[in-house]
């Protein structure tokens, strides 16, 4: 299982548990790192348990290796930078990069790609209820393409789901093919941190998440908790948190329309 980078602040600890996280608990892999920067395995050693430290240059060649992306590439070029740093004002400096980067990976509307092809007016209905994006999802689903699957699997009058449809097929969304509609929003629909109708989007699915609570479905997963944790361990929680987020959107966008899911995930702090 690939390493995720940016959940360290120190590249040694980084290369030591990518190599044991390989089969055989990485045998062989320093062997295959010498040969990738044409040195001798023990000096690989010596950089791991010792202070010497790798180049640019070979850091550059480690980054071919590993397989980063160039994201990843950048990071782990600035990692190296921090270990090799000489001065303590140096390293603060460095220190300070890597903080922006992460702080801006946090930012969801700048690690994904998708995006809101919406228009401002469109946004205050699209997002001002629920049953809004839970028919432009559901009708994805083969099964649920006609004002009547939809009424039944969600509750609603066929009444407000004709409403809906019509809002939906307005704005490009959906498009009718006789009694039935067709899923056209091919754009991942995001509102950005910076929105002021985020909070009320998240509000409408929580609230659906509440809801959910009192069915006590086996399928589905709720979990709450309180916890205490130190400020550096906030930071890596925070990147698994959107990483996962980052893969879930990859399964996703490659699975079959079959169930319709709400994914809410929380993380916050508490008090001022």
């Amino acid at each position: 299982m690939k390493k995720n980078i940016f959940e360290y602040r120190d590249y040694k600890i980084y290369l030591k548990d990518f190599i044991s996280s390989r089969p055989r608990k990485g045998h062989g892999i320093q062997s295959q790192m010498a040969e990738q920067l044409n040195c001798h395995s023990a000096y690989i050693t010596q950089v791991l348990k010792k202070n010497a430290h790798f180049s640019l240059e070979q850091a550059e060649s480690l980054n071919t290796f590993l397989a980063h992306n160039s994201e990843e590439s950048n990071f782990f070029l600035l990692l190296i930078q921090v270990g090799r740093a000489g001065t303590k004002q140096l390293k603060e400096r460095l220190l300070d990069q890597l903080k922006n980067i992460l702080e801006k990976r946090q930012v969801l509307k700048e690690r994904f790609s998708g995006k809101n092809i919406l228009e401002p007016s469109d946004q205050m209905t699209y997002y001002s209820e629920w049953y809004y994006s839970a028919i432009h999802i559901l009708i994805s689903i083969p099964e649920f393409r006609t004002k009547d699957s939809i009424a039944n699997k969600l509750g609603l009058t066929l009444e407000k789901v004709s409403s809906i449809l019509e809002f939906l097929q307005s704005i490009g969304l959906v498009v009718p093919r006789g009694n039935q509609y067709e899923f056209a929003g091919n754009d991942f629909l995001f509102l950005g941190a910076d929105s002021p109708l985020l909070p009320r989007h998240h509000s409408n699915w929580r609230i659906m998440a509440i809801n959910a609570l009192s069915r006590a479905e086996n399928k589905d997963v709720h979990f709450s908790t309180v916890v205490s944790l130190s400020k550096s361990d906030i930071q890596k929680i925070k990147e698994k948190i959107i990483s996962e987020i980052e893969s879930s959107r990859t399964i996703i966008r490659n699975s079959a329309e079959e169930e319709l899911y709400c994914y809410n995930l929380d993380f916050f702090k508490i008090g001022n």
